[in-house]
């Protein structure tokens, strides 16, 4: 299958109103409370996409900027991002109220339902799409530029005044203990918020040279290759706005650091990221065997569930659509 054809389903079955889903096989949408990660993932893929092919045009991207406009406007103050928002009249297809009764934080506003209780794995995904869709489409279109600009900076404004952290727009953070954002995130936003005026010094973070940069910003002893693709790509997103920050050589000696991790694993998609290098195993395509293609390619899902029937979840299709768009595009600079 090719990464064209890759799309063409995984727009139709896979995403509402731009927000990335998996599904149930019942048939249902299903999530893992990670959308709005995957959504920014969606909008890399397509920014990387624009870039190679500039002639497919970019409803793909707008419709993903679609995706990550209602993540940050859901809850009614713009910039708080919420972990996944649907249409209500879909209620039925999303498997609510159950959904609810979970122990989920879900509010109604304006005819969608959203999630609470957002964590640092959500705005990773947001600010690393936003990123690529900085370095690779703002410039082209006027309507898209003020999209990216509006939403970078929300961003900023709601997670500043927040204290860096992505609480709710109560101030809340419901317990959970990754809510604020740490030094490599901080600044990615604030790189973000300077890309597009929104910040007029040149930022730098004080912390960002001391920190453990690997250990820190996730606990891979937890959660392994899931860990490793939260670093890999505020690392690379940081490596894209590398002219809005002053830490150009901090984030190469990050990167190198966690490409070592990688190369043991033999991951494609994160060494792509990190060393920008299409490697033989990343070479591949697509197919409606019925076989698995997706061996040793992307192990981000943490739920073993999902890895035995990956041909179906959003995470490996975007995986296979950003890896393949990537390798169409080669636009670094030392």
């Amino acid at each position: 299958m090719t990464p064209e054809k890759a799309l063409s389903r995984y727009v139709s079955d896979y995403q509402v109103d731009g927000v990335a889903y998996t599904r149930h096989d019942k048939g249902m949408y299903w999530t893992d409370d990670d959308n709005a990660l995957y959504t920014g993932i969606m909008l890399g893929a397509m920014s990387y996409r624009f870039a190679a092919h500039p002639e497919k045009g970019l409803d793909e991207v707008k419709r993903c900027l679609r995706g990550t406009w209602l993540l940050i406007t859901a809850t009614g103050t713009p910039g708080v991002l919420v972990r996944r928002a649907f249409p209500a009249e879909l209620e039925a297809s999303f498997g609510m109220p159950l959904y609810a009764e979970q122990d989920r934080v879900v509010e109604l506003r304006d005819g969608y339902y959203y999630q609470l209780k957002t964590t640092r794995d959500q705005i990773t995904g947001v600010l690393f799409g936003l990123a690529c869709a900085r370095a690779f489409v703002y410039g082209h279109d006027p309507v898209v530029d003020e999209s990216i600009r509006y939403q970078i900076a929300q961003l900023y404004k709601a997670i500043k005044a927040r204290k860096w952290s992505v609480s709710d727009h109560r101030f809340r953070a419901h317990g959970t203990s990754a809510h604020k954002l740490d030094a490599p995130l901080r600044l990615l936003l604030k790189a973000l918020a300077h890309s597009v005026g929104e910040l007029d010094s040149v930022p730098s973070e004080q912390w960002f040279y001391f920190v453990k940069l690997f250990t820190l910003h996730y606990n891979t002893r937890i959660q392994n290759a899931y860990s490793h693709g939260l670093n890999a790509m505020c690392a690379h997103a940081l490596w894209l706005l590398r002219g809005h920050h002053k830490h150009y050589r901090a984030v190469k000696e990050w990167m190198s650091i966690i490409d070592g991790v990688v190369a043991e694993e033999r991951n494609p998609f994160w060494e792509l990221l990190l060393t920008f290098q299409l490697t033989p195993a990343a070479r591949f395509r697509m197919d409606d065997s019925g076989d698995d293609p997706y061996t040793r390619f992307f192990k981000w899902n943490k739920y073993s569930k999902e890895l035995s029937a990956r041909i179906n979840t959003s995470g490996p299709m975007i995986d296979y659509m950003v890896c393949a768009y990537m390798s169409e595009k080669w636009d670094y600079e030392s």
